[in-house]
């Protein structure tokens, strides 16, 4: 994912609901220094994205898929100075850019569910289908 942003500048990052596309973003933004890009504007909804003079790389979670509104949001992103672009879908984008597909392993969600216990933190779902129902009680 990094070596496409540094030759790119613009990568979609796309999977299922709950396989921690979010958490990943999150990561990111928290822990910039490793990336070698400078500070990184989180942005949980293309409407929201704005300009930041500090910040050259912009990772857009939520997106849509469609052509239109990646072209839109990346189009957002250049007009507010940003360098790099992480772009963060469901499926798949329907545009010509670097993509990476996320996959959650039953193996994953083991190792998460294990964390969370030693932390004192049981899943909230018995069975949890993805990284969301481990960590959001069920309402």
């Amino acid at each position: 994912m990094l070596d496409l942003l540094r030759v790119n500048g613009v990568a979609n990052l796309f999977g299922a609901h709950g396989v921690g596309k979010t958490f990943l973003a999150w990561v990111w933004h928290k822990e910039w220094q490793r990336f070698g890009f400078g500070l990184i504007a989180y942005f949980p909804l293309a409407s929201l994205i704005t300009p930041n003079e500090r910040c050259r790389f912009a990772i857009v979670d939520n997106l849509l898929s469609h052509r239109d509104f990646i072209r839109d949001a990346i189009r957002q992103c250049r007009l507010c100075g940003y360098e790099r672009i992480l772009l963060i879908t469901a499926h798949a984008a329907a545009d010509q850019l670097p993509k990476v597909r996320l996959d959650l392993t039953d193996a994953d969600k083991e190792q998460v569910i294990e964390r969370l216990r030693r932390l004192g933190y049981p899943p909230f779902a018995e069975q949890p289908r993805d990284l969301w129902e481990c960590v959001v009680p069920s309402l």
